[in-house]
């Protein structure tokens, strides 16, 4: 386990639980909290870089069966999922006149397929965060193929531009009315950092057994906190479809990089056992 990451995943997912605050309280319309959507990216792309670090080597050696993989992974999804789902239809998570057309929406958050109708009635339909549970089945699903790529880092690599260029082309010709069921809650359209975070992987396992000392590593991390910080603070100028994953890919796996060698004072005080735990029941 590498502890700072873990608590990463908790001051993120406060981030998250930020951005949504503004539907009670006028006070939280505001760029400073709406952005914490970032949180999304990271936990993308932080998904990438602990599936790879966890998995790639015992699939690669054959260490783990596809089938021990999925299994674990569909484990790790679906109690939650089934639970969330159950008890966002007894509160109402969709209502419809149409029984029909009730049925459709429920048969599709059940398989965990709403994200991939481009309507927000669908994708933000009964228990709505839960569209981010269906890329992370995706992730999932994609690992065992991408993680061939990684036999040779160029292939990931040039797949990786391949898929930048595509995004950034695509973003720049939809309309705005679309970006959302597009760009941000569609599985397809977050692979890509996904991806980043399996390249992440590669940086870090050839950065941690190079020698760096306490005050390299401290410098390290707090610069990856600035530019971050530059990226959020400045993000309005940026139009918002970008911000929804490239725009983040950056700042994003440098800060994740940056803890994740664990070499600097920043990354002791994220070790803190209670951040930890704040990251360890993040998920659920």
């Amino acid at each position: 386990m590498i502890s700072p990451l873990t608590s990463l995943r908790f001051l993120f997912a406060l981030m998250v639980f930020g951005a949504h605050l503004y539907t009670i309280d006028p006070y939280f319309d505001h760029l400073f909290y709406k952005e914490g959507f970032v949180g999304v990216n990271f936990f993308f792309i932080l998904s990438g870089f602990i599936i790879a670090y966890t998995y790639r080597d015992r699939l690669l050696e054959q260490k783990s069966t596809l089938r021990e993989f999925w299994v674990a992974r569909i484990a790790r999804i679906y109690p939650l999922h089934l639970l969330t789902l159950g008890i966002s239809v007894c509160v109402g998570g969709y209502i419809s006149s149409d029984l029909i057309d009730w049925i459709k929406h429920f048969v599709a958050n059940l398989f965990l397929l709403q994200p991939f109708i481009p309507a927000a009635d669908y994708f933000f339909s009964f228990n709505s965060p839960s569209w981010s549970l269906c890329c992370e089945q995706l992730f999932y699903f994609c690992f065992p193929f991408l993680a061939v790529c990684f036999k040779k880092n160029q292939k990931l690599l040039m797949l990786f531009i391949l898929l930048l260029v595509l995004t950034v082309c695509g973003m720049y010709f939809t309309p705005e009315e679309n970006i959302k069921g597009y760009w941000y809650v569609n599985p397809i359209a977050r692979i890509p950092d996904f991806i980043v975070g399996m390249l992440l992987f590669r940086f870090y396992t050839y950065l941690i057994d190079k020698k760096m000392t306490y005050r390299t590593g401290t410098l390290l991390e707090i610069s990856s906190i600035v530019i971050f910080l530059f990226f959020y603070l400045y993000a309005a100028d940026v139009p918002k479809v970008y911000r929804y994953t490239c725009y983040y890919w950056f700042p994003v796996a440098l800060l994740l990089l940056s803890f994740s060698l664990q070499k600097g004072f920043v990354s002791r005080l994220l070790s803190n056992r209670f951040l930890i735990i704040g990251g360890e029941i993040s998920y659920s």
